[in-house]
């Protein structure tokens, strides 16, 4: 009994001991976790908080700063807009499909009562040229009982198909009733859905007009924004920065989980060199990396990526695999994305189109796969793709993984 005591303790310490770098480790990549979504929500709150963005410029350049802001806000509002327009067209469409059912319906219930109506005719027809003889007269025409029995048979059933075509001809008759009163509602309500969408296509036209106002008189401030750019690409960046630590963090607990825990730690796809795959194909270079002329400030401004001229709504795509480390509002690029490919380097997607965005957060891409559409949000001037190459918190050229 004394030793039964004695190694209970042991074997509970034993057992503890054993848990112990797992355990450790699950609160590692929790903690990790919850690290991240600190950041995300952070970042989110920038999308939709003005104050955010403020409080990392100067006080002497807030006139400049409020412009900014106003086409940050004016994309907000477009990208709630395009949505209403793309689920009103969604509307339309299964309107529509609904009011070519209903009129397919429709044709087939008149085809039918039309060869019903037809066989019903050449019925009488022909008892009009046989003599118009009654169903009496052939029942009484029978040779004998065996002759009566067989015509009354033929004539029930010439009684019950009559019986049966005028009941299917009711109903169809009904069907298409219906069928048109469908039709009618299905166009009433097309032309009320036309409308609510030709009004916010409108509303989105104003939108647009608003934000070229907003540029214009951007324009005339020449370098006075220089300052705010700054700040929002050093921004940008250095959430660019922090997801990619936290999530090699996170990768990096889990395989010392899984391998304290005795199995074999598959590693993520992770970018170990090789070619980019051009993220708008056949799409021409507006703006290379380096110096220039910057198109809204016209300043001296050095380019901090490749800009892809493309028309709106023009597919862009993952330039290599990875993970999508941010999908959203990122003050000065838009609506953008970015892909973290593993070993200190992820890619930055800007100047989305409002509803462009065809990823989310925490989602595994493929290279060359579709992940949004060229659109001209944030400090934009015309549709393109604004594409940066991040490693290790440095923007480099693009071009050096692109050819």
């Amino acid at each position: 009994m004394r030793k039964k005591k004695v190694l209970i303790p042991l074997v509970t310490t034993m057992v503890m001991a054993a848990l112990l770098p797992v355990t450790g480790y699950a609160n590692q990549i929790s903690d990790v976790s919850n690290e991240i979504q600190q950041i995300k929500k952070q970042a989110a709150a920038k999308k939709t908080n003005a104050n955010a963005i403020k409080n990392q410029i100067d006080a002497v350049k807030q006139q400049q700063q409020n412009t900014k802001d106003d086409i940050m806000s004016l994309d907000l509002k477009m990208n709630d807009t395009q949505a209403k327009i793309d689920d009103l067209n969604g509307q339309i469409k299964s309107e529509s499909a609904k009011a070519k059912q209903a009129a397919k319906d429709l044709q087939a219930a008149m085809d039918r009562v039309a060869k019903r109506d037809g066989l019903l005719k050449s019925r009488v027809n022909a008892m009009y040229e046989g003599g118009n003889i009654s169903y009496l007269d052939v029942l009484m025409g029978s040779q004998g009982i065996s002759d009566f029995i067989s015509r009354l048979d033929a004539v029930q059933s010439i009684v019950d198909q009559d019986v049966q075509i005028l009941q299917d001809n009711k109903h169809d008759r009904d069907t298409i009733q219906q069928k048109k009163q469908q039709i009618e509602a299905n166009l009433a309500n097309l032309k009320k859905l036309e409308t609510n969408a030709q009004q916010l296509v409108a509303t989105l036209t104003e939108q647009k007009k608003e934000r070229q106002k907003i540029l214009a008189d951007l324009q005339k401030k020449e370098g006075t924004l220089e300052e705010a750019k700054a700040a929002q690409e050093q921004a940008a960046l250095d959430l660019v920065n922090q997801l990619q630590q936290k999530i090699d963090a996170q990768r990096q607990a889990e395989a010392q989980a899984v391998q304290a825990g005795g199995g074999s730690y598959t590693p993520p796809v992770q970018y170990t060199g090789g070619r980019f795959a051009v993220p708008v194909p056949g799409a021409v270079i507006s703006s290379p990396f380096g110096w220039r002329e910057h198109p809204i400030l016209h300043t001296r401004k050095f380019h901090d990526g490749v800009d892809f001229a493309a028309p709106e709504g023009t597919t862009i795509e993952a330039a290599a695999d990875g993970v999508v480390a941010s999908a959203g509002y990122i003050s000065g690029y838009g609506n953008a994305v970015v892909i973290y490919h593993g070993n200190g380097i992820s890619t930055l997607y800007g100047h989305i189109r409002n509803g462009g965005i065809k990823v989310s957060e925490g989602q595994s891409v493929k290279a060359g796969q579709k992940i949004a559409e060229v659109g001209s949000t944030g400090m934009s001037t015309g549709p393109h793709c604004h594409f940066s190459v991040i490693v290790n918190g440095q923007k480099v050229d693009p071009m050096n993984y692109l050819r």
